[in-house]
């Protein structure tokens, strides 16, 4: 292999998060160069970077506005076809648009932009042309071959783009596909009277926290903290909620929220923390306000409680300073 080719791979492989500049640097035995303190150059690239990002969004969220408006004062009026038209064929064509900005200018969030407002219409579309041409079953499989449709259009786009919105989408409309699935397969009645929402719950907040594992080094990275949050909420909400109803359970779900700070440590997560050590006082009290409430104890018990929580705070404070620091 020419030294050509090696430096292209190379660079494909730092852009694509494969690997990092500093593993290139330390294993070459390079010393990274001191950064320059930021001059007022820098300082205005910046200013201008993240002013253009926030317009961006403000944008995409004025333009899916102004459609749902003007979409729900003309929806009587425009028929079948105007309904998949200003749903359905509009969102793929802003996703067609996105796909094609990020071929050409992959380091342009234009691009992803568009895929925003695509991401945003196209489900709704979709079950907006799932309406119009359906016979009137009340059958939940269509509505959840929809959604796997769309989820494994967009893993597709995931896979040939590597952008985080388009990450974001797939994860968003896989969560829903698979509540749907399940759903669809033990039918509606069982599924709402049933412990399986609370199970299928905490399986999904367990996968997202696999997901930004898996997503450490990578152009998704940037995303870690926003699955950390939403992984670790699922779980602990979920079986939360399971233990109301059952004193093993209330047992069991002490030692979960006391992994649940372990892993803070280990991985370094601040919001895995603040949510465990928030449902670890939730569950204090939820526990002992259903035992102790009508004893005449119970005003010390809420003094105890109270110092309690203070050590769990300092506790927090400690960990996310000794171990957490300055990560995410």
């Amino acid at each position: 292999m020419h030294k050509e080719e090696l430096l292209q791979e190379l660079t494909v492989k730092i852009s694509t998060g494969e690997i990092s500049r500093d593993e290139v640097m330390s294993r070459l035995n390079f010393t990274a160069p001191v950064a320059p303190p930021p001059t007022n150059e820098t300082t205005k690239r910046f200013s201008r970077f993240s002013t253009m990002q926030v317009l961006y969004v403000i944008g995409a969220a004025i333009v899916i506005v102004g459609i749902v408006i003007f979409t729900a004062q003309v929806w009587e009026d425009i028929g079948l076809f105007g309904r998949i038209l200003t749903t359905l064929v509009l969102g793929l064509l802003m996703a067609g648009i996105g796909s094609m900005l990020l071929k050409e200018k992959p380091g342009n969030n234009l691009g992803a932009i568009f895929h925003f407002i695509g991401g945003v219409l196209i489900p709704f579309g979709a079950l907006v042309t799932l309406n119009e041409l359906s016979s009137g079953s009340s059958s939940l499989w269509p509505v959840a071959m929809v959604f796997g449709v769309i989820f494994a259009c967009y893993l597709l786009l995931h896979n040939a783009h590597r952008h985080p919105v388009l990450t974001c989408f797939a994860i968003a409309n896989g969560t829903v596909f698979f509540y749907l699935f399940a759903m669809a397969s033990i039918g509606e009645t069982y599924y709402r009277y049933s412990n399986l929402p609370i199970y299928l719950t905490a399986i999904i907040g367990i996968s997202y926290l696999l997901l930004a594992h898996a997503f450490r080094g990578t152009w998704n990275k940037i995303l870690i903290g926003a699955l950390h949050f939403l992984g670790i909420s699922g779980f602990l909400g979920a079986l939360f909620v399971r233990s109301l109803d059952s004193t093993p359970w209330q047992l069991f779900y002490f030692l979960i929220l006391l992994g649940g700070l372990f892993l803070a440590a280990y991985i370094k997560s601040r919001s895995i923390l603040a949510m465990s050590t928030l449902f670890l006082i939730i569950h204090i009290i939820s526990v002992t306000g259903r035992h102790f409430a009508a004893s005449l104890g119970w005003p010390l018990l809420l003094v105890l409680l109270g110092f309690i929580f203070i050590g769990l705070g300092y506790a927090s404070v400690t960990i996310n300073k000794r171990y957490i620091k300055n990560t995410g």
